[in-house]
């Protein structure tokens, strides 16, 4: 069936309803299901979705022929980590509130999901469930009308609304991640009451050894974690991620529970390599991560960005920008970067310092050592605060600006 006959079809279904939801409503509805940590049979979401349903004659049940195959396409979609929005929710980037007017694609969309989810029993979520919940509902009510979205998005408005759209497609990775596929691994209340029973004097398991070990190498930046690392990914190659799994996945490994180790052991070697001056390692590795995972869910691309700064690679950087098409200030200081070295001390250039300086005031005087950071870096920040600085100093940021030639004296140039 044709995407234009089932838009077509779901829409003339839409209209025979009491509720007569919006395409993009709906389209966000069926995506929402997707997240749940149990599957709902037609019966129950149905009518939560379009209320009653007049069907005058046996050629429209054709319809609900199309409904179900948006539905699958969507559940697809969950399996296979597609989870962007329809092209049609896109963000201005002039002013973010031209697309969240009432009836437009993008609030439609996203009130669909966040109708979805009120299907969750949020009393029944473990910690990390609530918080990917929580993660993705907080972007959901953001993008649901202008007042939402102003009071979410402060004082650098436009500017977080782009990042908040950006990172659309994480939150509702990790929130699928979490509800859906992390209690594959859990047991039961009486499963767990027979394991203690039986196992409850044992000494630790060798996978809770192997766990705690993992842990640490995660945790060592030094070069001699790259052999216990290589030795992780050398058990998983031989047990499960084989080149033929690699094969088959390409494309959505994050979606994938069982590789998300992997993916962490690989970006970690990324680091470590850059960390003591092997850049080139490091762009060889997340180049595969990248396509293991397009959408870049462990913001590889950040060390990437500046490994290929570092590199001279300035091709590959603008089509990796572009591949992004990213507003963040690790890409923006990359454009910066990029043009300074294309054209010098120039409006281009000039216009991205610009840029750069609205973006995070703090960013220069960091750089040049006008200001200080803390020691030690929380785990998140602020867009515009100084432990965003800091976590795009963790990314070889420093490194990147001294690789390019007076770029830091014109920095700091007004």
């Amino acid at each position: 069936m044709s995407p234009a006959k089932m838009r077509s079809e779901v829409i003339k279904l839409s209209e025979l309803s009491t509720k007569k939801p919006d395409y993009y409503f709906i389209q966000g509805y069926l995506m929402g299901l997707g997240v749940l940590p149990q599957m709902l049979a037609l019966s129950e979401w149905q009518p939560d979705l379009f209320g009653e349903i007049n069907l005058q004659n046996k050629s429209e049940l054709k319809y609900t022929q199309s409904l179900m195959a948006l539905y699958n396409q969507s559940m697809d979609k969950v399996i296979q980590n597609e989870l962007k929005m329809p092209a049609k929710c896109s963000l201005s980037k002039q002013d973010y509130r031209d697309s969240l007017k009432p009836n437009m694609p993008l609030p439609n969309y996203c009130k669909g999901v966040l109708q979805a989810l009120k299907h969750i029993n949020k009393r029944m979520l473990d910690t990390a469930q609530k918080q990917a919940f929580n993660n993705l509902n907080k972007v959901l009510k953001a993008f649901s009308n202008e007042k939402a979205a102003a009071k979410e998005f402060g004082e650098f408005a436009q500017y977080n609304a782009q990042e908040y759209k950006r990172n659309y497609v994480y939150f509702m990775a990790d929130a699928i991640f979490e509800l859906r596929f992390s209690n594959d691994l859990t047991l039961s209340a009486d499963e767990e009451a027979e394991f203690n029973n039986t196992f409850l004097d044992e000494e630790p398991s060798e996978l809770d050894e192997l766990d705690e070990l993992l842990e640490l190498v995660l945790a060592d930046t030094e070069l001699k974690a790259l052999e216990p690392i290589q030795m992780f990914l050398d058990i998983m190659e031989n047990a499960l991620i084989t080149k033929q799994f690699i094969k088959n996945n390409t494309g959505h490994f994050w979606g994938l529970h069982e590789t998300r180790p992997y993916m962490m052991l690989r970006a970690h070697r990324a680091k470590i390599h850059a960390l003591h001056g092997y850049t080139q390692k490091a762009q060889s590795e997340l180049e595969t991560l990248l396509t293991l995972n397009p959408n870049d869910n462990q913001a590889n691309r950040f060390l990437l960005m500046n490994c290929l700064i570092i590199n001279k690679e300035w091709e590959k950087l603008d089509a990796l920008l572009a591949d992004f098409d990213s507003q963040e200030l690790q890409a923006t200081a990359s454009r910066a970067l990029s043009a300074f070295v294309k054209h010098g001390d120039s409006k281009p250039a000039n216009d991205y310092k610009k840029i750069l300086q609205q973006q995070n005031k703090h960013f220069t005087k960091i750089l040049t050592g006008q200001e200080k950071l803390k020691e030690q870096q929380p785990p998140y920040y602020s867009p515009g605060s100084k432990d965003e600085v800091g976590v795009y100093l963790d990314s070889l940021g420093k490194q990147a600006w001294i690789s390019v030639p007076a770029s830091l004296f014109w920095l700091r140039k007004k």
